[in-house]
């Protein structure tokens, strides 16, 4: 049996998955493979490089510091955020590492803007075909691929791999427990960050493209986790005020709540993976 973990996107929500994985590893449930997308590559890719003790700066970002030689065409910016700082931040932590090095087997996804195919970046080979307007992008640097995977349109700019120019994998797979059973899972626990509340505050551009995507990816990704799933894990779903894209401060009170929803259904997980309680 190959457990994996599919971790969704949402913005600085995706701190909540610090939570579920320091549970799942303080009870000896560690999956076989991570799978993310855009803030779920994140902690994907920093629980396969064994850097989950130092993980929770990252959801702090983006910063005003992040402000600066936004690029261009025909005088509009192509995002808010060019992400060099991240960037910077990105290859401090990943080095050149790339996928065939990590501790655990991990998969990025992003989407391509040229053609809107899923592209997975991974050393993985596919235990299945591969279904339509989905690719293997390869085993490139892991911090590469979590850059393209966390670029929100208009927010950061597009980020160029070999081919392809990436933007943020939510837009087509949000919670990737498809990916996860293509790379030969057969038990997916998936994380989703949705909540039941509806936002009353939009204070910039940000909240506003992440509810949106959200808006546009529920029902996508409600099906796809009906069909891959074993399990999913909604830390989020019943928070009665969502943070906004800047609001770092709750980082502590989002990790807890993941950590509260793993620890909760820890029996429930246990069965699955057949192991006693």
């Amino acid at each position: 049996m190959r457990f994996a973990l599919a971790l969704g996107g949402g913005g600085l929500k995706g701190a909540a998955h610090l939570g579920v994985l320091e549970v799942l590893a303080d009870n000896d449930l560690e999956p076989q493979l991570v799978v993310g997308t855009s803030a779920g590559a994140i902690a994907a890719a920093l629980y396969a490089a064994g850097l989950l003790p130092a993980a929770s700066s990252l959801f702090k970002l983006p910063s005003p510091l992040l402000f600066r030689g936004i690029p261009r065409v025909g005088g509009l910016p192509l995002g808010l955020l060019d992400g060099k700082s991240i960037e910077g931040m990105f290859r401090r932590i990943w080095g050149e590492k790339s996928f065939r090095q990590l501790k655990v087997p991990a998969a990025v996804v992003a989407c391509d803007l040229y053609t809107g195919n899923t592209v997975v970046y991974t050393h993985l080979t596919p235990a299945h075909p591969l279904p339509q307007g989905v690719v293997m992008g390869g085993n490139v640097p892991v911090w590469q691929a979590v850059r393209a995977s966390i670029s929100l349109p208009a927010i950061f700019a597009p980020f160029p791999i070999g081919s392809h120019l990436l933007v943020d994998g939510g837009i087509t797979t949000n919670v990737p427990a498809d990916i996860a059973r293509l790379l030969g899972a057969t038990r997916v626990i998936a994380v989703e960050l949705g909540t039941r509340a509806t936002p009353k505050n939009f204070n910039n551009a940000g909240d506003v493209l992440l509810r949106s995507l959200d808006i546009m990816t529920r029902r996508l990704t409600d099906l796809n986790l009906r069909i891959h799933a074993d399990f999913v894990l909604s830390p989020l779903k019943d928070l009665d005020s969502p943070p906004n894209f800047w609001e770092a401060r709750r980082i502590k009170e989002l990790v807890g709540l993941g950590a509260q929803e793993a620890a909760r259904h820890l029996p429930h997980i246990k069965a699955l993976l057949g192991r006693k309680s």
